[in-house]
This record gives structure tokens, sequence and C-alpha cells, in this order.
């Protein structure tokens, strides 16, 4: 059997304080240590009485002891009286027992001092909501590096209450490691930090292959990072350190440290999971960062391509158009109508091209033009030219059809070829002609017709030297099309249909 002595000997050594009321609420023992916890004597809290040491008014204690009876067991925390000050946080648990002779009702309290847990929580709360808002940071995500930068480690010392917080990147060599921020919490602000050469500190860096974070209680005395303690750990009187690794795609490309200076300090397992996620959030700035200058390279490539392509399509309609005044102009010295009508063809042919390369150099897109556009222009021109025909309209059913440069030029000689063809040869001793053109385009085939009332021509017949007709067979081998001719005494219908790509 034990001694009464002993089982007091037993349990005021306990970590915990313990309280025994009865069935009345009035306690029956207490633990010598209660005062250390309470700052009361053991007698003045028998005056006071166990239910005034609670200081909040909701409290009941009757509630409590009924969840105990029904239960066997209640848990909770609640701001305890204390001596010395307003109220200390403690947690309890309450056991119920029921002694088996008399039947007597006891409830046994264990009471252990909460305010370093709280302070644990709070901890804990605090770094939870740092990396919640570094999560969400604007700065973070649009890559902005010196403003991310500075949020990071400005946070980062405050939530890890650290002297030091810095961040390193390596250059493009790897040779030295660059600070690209450095806080320091007593002047409040990013302080200058010089470079560090990497072939000063060759096993300091080696331990990042095999270990993910570098931790020391004590860097004085601690040999894994004896390389650092001349040059950087004493002149920042710098005794405890936690740094991680920044890594892109698994490439480490710089280091994020906090420092502790003044006295050796203790790394908590929190802390360790705060700087992990400080290193991610590094790793995301870098990353949005330098994804934001390939962005802004993409874009200004892309702007000098542009202005360069139109520059060349300005110059080659500029120099086609030279070639075509050169044509105006051997063609007024040509002594019969027969050259200058070879020389007004030829124009007309480059006026086509230069009208396609003056609407790429206007539009937006340099894949795909309006050919509707393309279109009218072309049969302006050809009307100014055969401005003597005037008994000889042209009737338009032009629809918006997108085309793609490669088919723009072949397409625009086609329509030259055979307009040209009409106004010379469908209307001979006609007083009145018409040309009807109509475009469109169905499931992304287009179609191209060209009818006139003409006079119409036998097919068999047709010159095999021909320059037009080789020109337009030619042409359309280009745009991988084909040609439905129907010629008769009421006119000619040219029906051209090709794929778009």
């Amino acid at each position: 059997m034990i001694s009464k002595s002993f089982f007091n000997l037993l349990v005021n050594n306990f970590l915990e304080h313990v309280f025994v009321l009865n069935s009345k609420k009035e306690i029956t023992f207490q633990t010598e240590n209660n005062s250390s916890l309470l700052g009361f004597t053991n007698d003045e809290i028998l005056k006071k009485g166990f239910q005034s040491l609670f200081i909040n008014p909701q409290f009941s204690l009757n509630e409590i002891l009924d969840k105990a009876k029904k239960y066997g067991e209640f848990y909770g925390t609640e701001n305890f009286e204390h001596k010395s000050k307003k109220y200390i946080n403690v947690a309890f648990r309450v056991l119920y027992q029921e002694d088996e002779p008399s039947k007597e009702q006891m409830f046994v309290f264990y009471l252990r001092d909460n305010t370093q847990q709280n302070l644990v929580r709070k901890d804990i709360i605090k770094k939870s909501l740092t990396i919640e808002n570094l999560s969400k940071s604007r700065k973070i995500r649009d890559g902005k590096i010196n403003e991310a930068i500075y949020e990071i480690l400005e946070s980062s010392s405050r939530a890890m209450h650290v002297t030091r917080v810095n961040a390193w990147l390596f250059d493009k060599d790897k040779t030295e490691i660059q600070c690209i921020g450095n806080f320091d919490s007593r002047e409040n602000k990013l302080v200058p930090q010089s470079s560090l050469p990497r072939i000063a500190m060759p096993l300091y860096f080696n331990l990042f292959e095999t270990e993910k974070i570098i931790i020391t209680r004590d860097t004085f005395n601690d040999p894994k990072i004896i390389e650092l303690l001349d040059f950087y750990l004493k002149p920042h009187d710098i005794q405890s350190l936690m740094d991680f690794p920044v890594r892109i795609e698994g490439e480490m490309v710089g280091v994020i440290c906090f420092e502790n200076v003044g006295a050796p300090r203790e790394w908590s397992l929190q802390e360790q999971k705060y700087g992990l996620v400080a290193a991610q959030m590094l790793s995301l700035t870098i990353e949005s960062h330098n994804k934001q200058l390939a962005k802004k390279a993409l874009e200004l490539a892309l702007e000098e391509q542009t202005i360069l392509l139109q520059e060349v399509n300005h110059r080659v309609k500029n120099n086609l158009s030279i070639v075509a005044s050169l044509m105006n102009l051997q063609s007024e010295k040509s002594h019969d109508d027969y050259h200058k009508q070879l020389f007004m063809e030829c124009r007309n042919r480059l006026d086509s091209i230069a009208s396609v390369h003056e609407l790429i150099y206007k539009a937006k897109s340099y894949s795909h033009i309006n050919f509707k556009e393309y279109l009218n222009q072309i049969i302006e021109h050809i009307s100014n030219s055969y401005k003597s025909f005037n008994h000889i309209k042209i009737v338009k059913g032009i629809t918006d059809v997108h085309v793609d440069i490669s088919s723009a030029i072949p397409m625009a000689l086609i329509v030259n070829e055979l307009i040209t063809n009409a106004y010379k040869h469908a209307f001979t001793n006609k007083t009145d002609g018409v040309i009807e053109v109509s475009l469109l385009e169905n499931n992304n085939q287009v179609f191209l017709t060209i009818k006139d009332n003409g006079n119409g021509f036998d097919k068999t017949i047709i010159p095999k030297n021909s320059i037009g007709m080789d020109i337009l067979s030619g042409l359309i081998d280009q745009i991988e099309g084909t040609c439905n001719l129907t010629s008769d005494d009421k006119g000619t219908v040219y029906k051209i249909s090709f794929s778009k790509k």
C-alpha cells in the first residue's frame, strides 16, 4: 500500500498542477506547486475558492463538472486569476471519479500554463498570414523584382523575428553570388551587401547538393560553415543562420538567408517550414521577372519585325511603282498601238502586285488580307486604263474573303488578266458590254467568277502561243485551284475555285 507521504511526493512532482474537488466544489486536495502557477499560496486559494479563480464572468464551473461527469473527462482553456498580474491562460483537464465504498464524487483538475502554447499558436498564425499575403502579392505575380524582394525580406524578418534576411543570385557564369536584397530590422530598410566569390566557399555550396537547408545555432563554432567565418560571419556578428537554396526547374539559382545577430539561436520546425516557403516565393518572383523580360523582348522583336515587314512591303510597292512609271515612259515612246498596248498590260500587272503590297503595308495582319478591298482597287485600276471603253461597265458582287498572302498575288494577276482580256476581246462590234465579278467563300472554299456578255469564243481554236492563257494557267496552278470555262455567243464565264490554306 502506498503511503500518504509518498503519494504527496509523487503528485507534487507532476509537471501539471492538480486540484481535487468534491461534489460541493470544495478543494479537498491541491499540489504544493500550484503557487508557482497562480502566484497564490495554497491557503489563499482555499480561502478564495476554486470557482473564484476563473475570471471570465461567462464561465460556468457547474457546466464543466456536469460534462466531466457525463463523459468521464473534459478539456478546456480559460484565463485564471494570478496574484502578480492580471491573468494567466491555463489549459485544464477534468477527470470524474467516484469512490467505490463511499460513492463520493471527485473531480480532478490538471492545470498547465498555456502561455507558451498561445505564443506558439500566435507565431504560427502570424507566419501563416504572412505567407497568405505573399501568395496574393501582385508584385510577386507581376515579377516586379525590386519591390517583391523588399516585400518578401521585410515581411519575413517580421514573421521570423530575425535581424537580417537577405537574398542572393548567382551570376551568369556562377563564379560569384550577388546580393539582390539585404533587409536589416535594426535599420528597417535594405542595406548594401557585397558579392561573395563562390571559389572562397566551395564546401558551403556543396552542402546544398546534399541538404535542403543549412542550419546552424552557433556559427562561430560550426565546422561546416567555417569558410564564411572570417570574411562574412564575424564582420556582421552573425551567430546563427538558416539558409535555403532557391531553385528554378530543379537548378539552384540562389539562396535566401535568415541571420540572427548578437546571440546564438535555435531554429524551430515552424521556422524551417516558413523558410522553405519564402525560398519558393523568391523563386516565383525570379521566374515571373524572367518571364516579363522575355515577354518584353518578344514584344520588342515583334514590333521590330512589324516595322521591318512594313518597310519591306512599302519599298516593294514603291519599286513596283517606279517600274510601272518607267513602262509608262517607254509606252509613250512607242510608235504603234500594239506596243503601247503591251506596255499598258504589263503596267497593269505591276499595279495589281503593287496594290497587294499596299494592302499588306496597311494591314494589321501579315498572314491574311481581305481580298474584297483589293478586288475593288484592281477593278478601279483597270477601268481607269480603259477609259475609252466607256460602253463597258463592271458589275460587282464581292463579299469579304480573307486569303493568305501567297494566294493574294496570284489571284490579283488572275483578275487582271481576265478583266483585261474581256475589255480587249469580248465586245467587238458591241455597243453595250457588262463584266460581272463575284467573290464568295463557302466551307473554306473560295469562288471567283468573272463573266461577260460578249461575243464568246471557240475554246478549241485558242492560239497555242497565247501569253494571257499561259499566264492564267500558271497562276491557277500556284493557288492549287481549278478553272471551269464556258463560252458561247451569249458571253464567257470563268469559274475559279480553290481551298484556303
